[in-house]
């Protein structure tokens, strides 16, 4: 029997190429066997998303928002902290909340992002979880340059995220390292942990021919953590990789490409900006790299790539969500720049150990790392928040 369900989002959870719309574009697909009601912000710049959401949900309420939420900013926001136009979209948008909560008797609340977690209130005695994905005090605490600005974000983050998971019976975030840092924040609170999935029937194998030493990062390179890991693959890994394959070719592959991404176009570096389709890049690419140095969570750019059995090397950041990757086996891990570039070089000239890794990877993301086993992880917890909400509800 199905389940009555809130959804609150930050935005609309529809669409492949955003990592936060990602997931719930396939985890709610997945969902469509409980009574699903989404309240979502919508900014005016976002594809017209409403008939896959309304394919996807069988209530679909949206508020209209011209800006992006950031993740810090928009819970301070939904406390009131803020003046002018924030103030006034926060409360149409608590109040559209409440007529819906007062519409039916939902089983469950599930609310995603940071941004969402000061409406709590509206939603009591429903059981409720919070979708967190990563954790901003984690990512504050890896941000580069370390100054002053970024220990006070991390305090503030700290802050924010403690008093968040106190508000829910349970916090979920997709890696372990994420779920780490929010535990120790607050002990008592109830952390799960759900990695991503990945649509392994679109990013499977495709019979295109590799470009000779050709390398490829993808990612939206407007992202903080992508923009420094393209800097760090060009600035510091490609000199030395230079030194084995003089002739290689990087692509860094992804839309709205900031400033410091485009600066480092040159010879044989290749700035793509808004592709219509990733598999061809990383189908031709020799070896996928993943040079992350910031940032936390599950990366979805390496399941794409295990999926599509890529040889990936990566820095240890970019496999630390996803605990069953094996150094050397699914993938080949280098802290420094000349260590990664020394692997990629072998990588280059060595086809059958492309095969071999990339084998391993796509039989680890079929066994593993699928968007059914996510969802799955899902419907349980909302299982046992719905008794939750019984019992709460069978006490008044």
């Amino acid at each position: 029997m199905g389940l009555n369900v809130l959804v609150v989002d930050r935005a609309i959870p529809a669409g492949t190429t955003q990592g936060n719309a990602l997931i719930g574009h396939h985890l709610f697909r997945r969902l469509g066997h409980h009574r699903l009601v989404l309240v979502a912000a919508h900014r005016p710049d976002e594809p017209d998303s409403r008939r896959d959401l309304e394919a996807t949900f069988d209530e679909v309420h949206l508020v209209p928002r011209d800006r992006p939420f950031p993740a810090i900013g928009g819970f301070l926001e939904g406390h009131g902290i803020g003046l002018g136009w924030g103030r006034r979209w926060r409360e149409e948008f608590r109040e559209r909340l409440r007529t819906v909560v007062r519409s039916s008797d939902f089983d469950v609340a599930h609310l995603r992002q940071l941004p969402m977690a000061p409406h709590a209130a509206l939603i009591r005695p429903i059981g409720s979880l919070l979708e967190l994905v990563d954790s901003e005090t984690l990512a504050s605490r890896r941000s580069r340059p370390r100054g002053l600005r970024a220990r006070l974000r991390e305090q503030v983050a700290a802050s924010i995220e403690r008093h968040a998971m106190d508000r829910f019976d349970l916090t979920t975030t997709v890696g372990e390292a994420d779920a780490e840092v929010l535990r120790g924040l607050r002990p008592a609170a109830r952390v799960e942990v759900i990695p991503n999935g990945v649509d392994a029937e679109y990013w499977c194998p495709q019979p295109l021919e590799e470009q000779p030493a050709s390398i490829v990062f993808t990612g939206a390179m407007s992202f903080p953590p992508n923009i420094a890991a393209a800097v760090h693959l060009v600035r510091a890994v490609l000199p030395h990789l230079r030194r084995h394959e003089p002739e290689v070719r990087v692509v860094l592959a992804g839309r709205d490409p900031r400033p410091e991404v485009e600066a480092l176009r040159g010879p044989n570096v290749e700035v793509t900006g808004a592709v219509p389709d990733l598999r061809p890049y990383l189908a031709r690419a020799q070896v996928v790299v993943c040079p992350l140095v910031s940032g936390g969570g599950v990366k979805n750019k390496v399941l794409e790539a295990l999926a599509m059995a890529r040889a990936v090397v990566g820095t240890p950041l970019a496999f630390e969500g996803l605990p069953s990757v094996e150094d050397r086996r699914h993938v080949v891990v280098g802290s420094e720049p000349a260590t990664l570039a020394r692997s990629i070089a072998e990588l280059i000239r060595q086809p059958a150990r492309r095969q071999e890794l990339g084998a391993a990877g796509r039989s680890l993301v079929l066994d593993r790392y699928t968007w059914d086993a996510c969802t799955g992880r899902y419907d349980a917890l909302y299982h046992e928040l719905a008794a939750t909400t019984r019992e709460r509800r069978a006490s008044r």
